[in-house]
C-alpha cells in the first residue's frame, strides 16, 4: 500500500516540473565578475560562461521541452533573417548596390559641369560680341578720343584741302604751307597701341581694315613729318635759289621792254648752218641785255626815249663778255628763221638753272615729295570712306543677352 502512495506522490511532482508549475531550485551565488562560488579568475583569464538551462528530450517529454525552448526564447530572442529573392546572384548584391549610389551622386554634378559649361560658352560668346560692337563705335567716333577714325579723316581732308591749293601753285616752296602741314602732323598721332587693343574684339576681316587704315595714317603722318623737316633743312638753299629768282629777273633799268612781260635775263639762241657759215644747228642758251634803240651802240638807261619800242636786243655767249646785237622773235607760227633771239617761258627747268644745282635739287626734292603725299592722302581717304560704312554697320547691331554682365 505504501509502493502506490509513493509512487503518486512521484508522478504529481514529474508532472508539474512537466507543465512549468514546479518552482526551480535558485542558483548558486556568483561573484561580480561570474565565476562560479565566489571565486575569482586570475587577471588574465575570461570567467566561464554560466550554465545553459537544460531542455529535455521532446521524444520524452515533449510538453517539459516545449515549455523549457519558450522559457528560453524569452530570455534571448534569436534575430530575424529577411530574405529577398530579387533575381540576381549573391556575389552582385553588393557591388551593385554601391555603384547606384555613386551614380545617384555623381549624375547630378554632371549635369550640373555640363549645363555650367554650355552657360559659360554662351555668357563668354555674348561677351565678346558685345565688346566687339563697343570697340566697333569706339574706334568709329568718340569725341574724346582723337585717334577715332572721324577724327583721323577729318584731318586727313584737311590736308588734302592744303595739298591742292600747294598742287595748283605746281608745288612751289611755300613756308606758310609748311606750318599747315606741321600743325596738321600733329593731329595725325594716332595712339596705335590704344587702338589695336580696342579692336581686339572686332571680327577679323575689319579689324584687318581698322589696322590697315591707322597703319596708313602713321604712313602719312611720317611722310608729313619727313617734308616739314628736309623742307626746314632745305631753307638755306632754297633762299639762295630765291634770290638768285630774284636777281634772274630783268629790270627796268635793264631792259624795260623785257621787263614789261615778265621775261628773265636769260634767252635762246637759234643758229643753223648756212654756205657761208658752219655752225652747228641748234640752240644756245645766252644772257640778254639792253635794248638799242636806232644807234649802234646799247642804251644804258633801259629804254628809248618817248617809250619807242627797241630796234634791237644786246645778247652775249659767255659771262662778262661784250654784248653782241641781235635780233628779237616775238612772233611767228611754223618756224623761226636762224640767228634771232627767243625768250624762255616760265617753267620747273628753266627756273631750276636759273637758281643752280643746290637750290634746284631741293626744290625738286620738295616737289616730288609733296606730290608722294598728296596722292596717299587721297587713296587713305578713300580707305577712310569704306572703313566707316563698315563701321557704321557694325555699332548699329544690337547686344546680345550675357549671362554674366
Amino acid at each position: 500500500m505504501s509502493d502506490p502512495k509513493r509512487g503518486g506522490s512521484r508522478d504529481i511532482s514529474e508532472l508539474k516540473q512537466r507543465l512549468g508549475l514546479k518552482k526551480a531550485t535558485p542558483p548558486a551565488a556568483t561573484a561580480r565578475n561570474g565565476a562560479p562560488g565566489g571565486v575569482v579568475p586570475p587577471p588574465g583569464l575570461a570567467p566561464p560562461a554560466p550554465p545553459q538551462p537544460v531542455i529535455p528530450n521532446a521524444a520524452d517529454d515533449p510538453f517539459a521541452a516545449m515549455n523549457a525552448m519558450a522559457a528560453v526564447g524569452t530570455v534571448q530572442r534569436a534575430p530575424e533573417i529577411v530574405i529577398i529573392n530579387d533575381g540576381k546572384p549573391v556575389e552582385n548584391v553588393g557591388p551593385s548596390s554601391h555603384g547606384a549610389m555613386i551614380a545617384k551622386i555623381v549624375a547630378p554634378a554632371v549635369i550640373a559641369l555640363i549645363v555650367g559649361v554650355v552657360i559659360g560658352q554662351i555668357a563668354k560668346s555674348a561677351n565678346l560680341y558685345n565688346a566687339g560692337l563697343k570697340d566697333a563705335r569706339s574706334i568709329l567716333g568718340d569725341d574724346k578720343a582723337a585717334s577715332t577714325v572721324k577724327n583721323v579723316k577729318k584731318a586727313l581732308s584737311e590736308l588734302d584741302g592744303v595739298l591742292d591749293e600747294m598742287k595748283n601753285k605746281s608745288y612751289r616752296p611755300d613756308t606758310a604751307a609748311d606750318k599747315k602741314l606741321r600743325e596738321l602732323s600733329g593731329r595725325l598721332d594716332v595712339k596705335t597701341a590704344t587702338v589695336f587693343r580696342t579692336a581686339a574684339a572686332i571680327e577679323p576681316e575689319l579689324t584687318g581694315l581698322v589696322m590697315s587704315f591707322y597703319a596708313g595714317a602713321a604712313e602719312v603722318k611720317g611722310m608729313v613729318d619727313t617734308h616739314v623737316k628736309a623742307a626746314a633743312a632745305d631753307d638755306l638753299a632754297l633762299a639762295a635759289g630765291r634770290t638768285a629768282a630774284g636777281n634772274a629777273q630783268v629790270k627796268d633799268t635793264d631792259n624795260a621792254a623785257l621787263a614789261s612781260v615778265g621775261a628773265v635775263r636769260y634767252g635762246a639762241l637759234i643758229q643753223a648752218p648756212t654756205e657761208t657759215d658752219r655752225t652747228d644747228f641748234g640752240v644756245k642758251i645766252v644772257e640778254l641785255g639792253p635794248p638799242y634803240c636806232g644807234g649802234p651802240n646799247p642804251v644804258t638807261s633801259g629804254k628809248c626815249d618817248n617809250n619807242e619800242p627797241p630796234t634791237a636786243y644786246a645778247y652775249r655767249n659767255e659771262p662778262g663778255a661784250g654784248w653782241i646785237k641781235g635780233d628779237l622773235q616775238v612772233g611767228g607760227s611754223d618756224s623761226v628763221p636762224a640767228k634771232k633771239l627767243v625768250l624762255l617761258l616760265p617753267n620747273g627747268t628753266r627756273d631750276a638753272l636759273i637758281k643752280g644745282s643746290e637750290p634746284g635739287a631741293s626744290e625738286v626734292f620738295y616737289v616730288k615729295r609733296l606730290r608722294a603725299l598728296a596722292d596717299r592722302t587721297k587713296k587713305l581717304i578713300e580707305e577712310a570712306n569704306k572703313l566707316e560704312q563698315r563701321l557704321q554697320a557694325e555699332s548699329n547691331k544690337s547686344t546680345r543677352f550675357s549671362f554674366f554682365l
